[in-house]
């Protein structure tokens, strides 16, 4: 009786491709940390634009660019060139991203509430249309460097890695500039934007020129149409495990947009240490680092699924603690010793979900024979934006409502309202999203059937 044809060995992704795909995570994380903790004060404090119009214009940002982002991920799927199908875009985005972003912090002050507005909201629609062309192309391009279960997640981990770098760089480096212009805040903010848009024009050049598309990704090309985009987005919601997936995201990424918009004013404001307002991030940051081999080592050993709610749990405890754990009068050791507990846990939510994410792709594609990472993670990015967005909406329209008035001392009232909106709101969130997640159908048992079943169709 005949052998059926041997399986190709699988070749492991060399090292290099791996940390160079994760570098190109720089830019996005350099992006939402410096909008997340350090946007909405500048546009309240120094443009002086009320806190409800500051929140609802960085809403309508962000919306825009949730919108892009299928868009973009749908290009990207049906695009052929000798550059493969992601590196294009992510190429033509290095330079007018800089740019942009360099201009959202160069906004004029003292021309009224009418203009102010309308710069922020169109310097976003133009930055966060230059984002999607990189960011969902760049994502959707891990989710086909490797179909090994363990090595995306070692890919996950790379991401999640530069990641939080850049998620310090972003925090960090802000409040440098600040504090060595602080009588001159305009300024600072002018440098922050030009300094770290070059960052970012340079970390997009490099990921797009060095890192490889695999072949097969590379050479694929369909027919785009207007129908063709809407019914394949849409129908991303037929696969079970994605609308559980998505809604997690959703629940993840607001409980995390509220809390990090809130550092600012709960440190200033609430705790009464405005010089810790870039130390936190940083400190908080670090310990998600050194949690990235605990987690990549849990999901090893129990799934991806098992670690991803083991990680919210963590999340969940650490911010219902928030308010009881940090205090105007707290010391030094009780301040690092929390915020190093509650970075551990942050880590793992970075690794698991855009891990997952490939993983439900693969599902996909044994369903209807296409490989769609672009319409996938287009979603994705989309459920990302939107849930920033609101995040930003909801702490705007709070501090209006809670009687915020920029560079004073708060009310009592106040007061209470951040210390609410930094750690139960987002611990609510994480609880949801805990609920929902629950019901993840896909197991790393379930991916390896799917696995044998796609190499079998292969060959």
């Amino acid at each position: 009786m005949p052998k059926p044809p041997a399986t190709p060995a699988r070749v492991p992704l060399p090292r290099f491709q791996k940390a160079l795909y994760g570098f190109g995570d720089l830019l996005i994380a350099i992006r939402i940390s410096s909008f997340q903790f350090y946007l909405l004060p500048f546009y309240t404090d120094v443009v002086l634009l009320a806190p409800w119009l500051a929140g609802i214009g960085k809403m309508i940002g962000l919306a825009w660019d949730g919108l892009n982002d299928p868009v973009a991920g749908y290009l990207s799927d049906r695009t052929r060139s000798r550059l493969g199908r992601r590196r294009p875009f992510m190429l033509g985005a290095a330079l007018p991203l800089g740019v942009a972003y360099a201009a959202i912090w160069s906004a004029p002050t003292g021309v009224g509430a009418t203009v102010a507005f309308a710069y922020l909201v169109g310097a976003f629609l133009v930055l966060d249309t230059a984002f999607s062309l990189y960011a969902t192309p760049y994502m959707a391009l891990g989710a086909e460097l490797s179909d090994d279960y363990h090595e995306r997640t070692q890919l996950a981990a790379s991401r999640a890695l530069f990641h939080l770098l850049g998620l310090t760089l972003g925090a960090a480096v802000p409040g440098l500039l600040l504090a060595r212009s602080a009588s001159a805040p305009s300024s600072g903010f002018h440098a922050i934007g030009i300094g770290l848009g070059v960052v970012m024009t340079i970390v997009a050049l490099l990921t797009g020129v060095l890192i490889r598309e695999r072949p097969l990704a590379a050479a694929r090309a369909h027919p785009m149409s207007w129908r063709t985009f809407f019914d394949g987005t849409c129908s991303t919601f037929a696969n079970a495990s994605f609308r559980v997936l998505i809604a997690t995201v959703a629940c993840v990424l607001l409980c995390g947009g509220l809390n990090q918009t809130l550092v600012p004013y709960a440190f200033v404001y609430w705790l009464g240490r405005p010089q810790l307002v870039s130390t936190a991030p940083a400190l908080y940051l670090v310990a998600s680092i050194m949690s990235l081999p605990f987690w990549t080592g849990l999901s090893h050993r129990v799934g991806k699924d098992r670690a991803m709610r083991v990680c919210m749990l963590w999340s969940i405890v650490a911010l219902v603690l928030t308010p009881v754990a940090l205090a105007p009068d707290m010391g030094e050791l009780r301040f690092v010793t929390f915020l190093a507990l509650a970075g551990l846990g942050n880590g793992g939510w970075m690794v698991l979900l855009a891990a997952l994410t490939a993983d439900v792709i693969d599902a996909d594609e044994l369903e209807t024979h296409t490989r769609r990472e672009g319409a996938y993670f287009g979603v994705w990015t989309l459920a990302m934006k939107w849930a920033s967005a609101v995040a930003s909406g909801i702490a705007g329209v709070a501090l209006q409502l809670l009687g915020y008035v920029p560079n004073q001392p708060q009310s009592a009232t106040t007061i209470a309202g951040i210390k609410l909106l930094y750690g139960p709101a987002p611990a609510l969130m994480m609880a949801l999203a805990f609920v929902v997640f629950w019901r993840f159908p896909l197991t790393r048992e379930r991916h390896a059937e799917i696995r044998a079943a796609l190499d079998a169709r292969r060959g």
